[in-house]
């Protein structure tokens, strides 16, 4: 476990919400880590959509009909089908954010977010 410090600025505004709340400092600090990664793994995710766009006419002279995972502007592994390819992905890069997106005549596709946790 790594102890994060916080001014007692902060500590006391955490500490009213917390009570008004009915909840802890705790659960509301780890809310907002979990709403902040989440944030910053989509962001990462539209960066290599727009990469996908740019690089679009050389992926599909070369990868056409394939599904292609894609990180930092690079394709990092492909195949035809995308269900293999999603779980080759989960086992080398586990929860990286990872595009994965089949390469067809037009580089405008509807995204959509694949997670591997249950949503209640």
């Amino acid at each position: 476990m790594t102890l994060i410090e916080l001014s007692p600025k902060h500590t006391g505004l955490l500490e009213a919400l917390a009570q008004q709340q009915q909840t802890s400092i705790q659960t509301i600090v780890e809310d907002l880590i979990e709403r902040f990664l989440r944030e910053q793994r989509h962001a990462s995710l539209l960066e290599e959509m727009e990469r996908f766009r740019q690089l679009h006419p050389e992926l599909l002279a070369r990868y056409r009909g394939q599904y292609v995972a894609m990180v930092g502007g690079q394709v990092v592994d492909s195949d035809l089908d995308g269900g293999e390819l999603y779980m080759r992905v989960v086992r080398r890069y586990g929860d990286q954010p990872v595009l994965i997106v089949e390469v067809t005549e037009q580089p405008e596709q509807e995204f959509r977010r694949l997670s591997r946790r249950l949503v209640p």
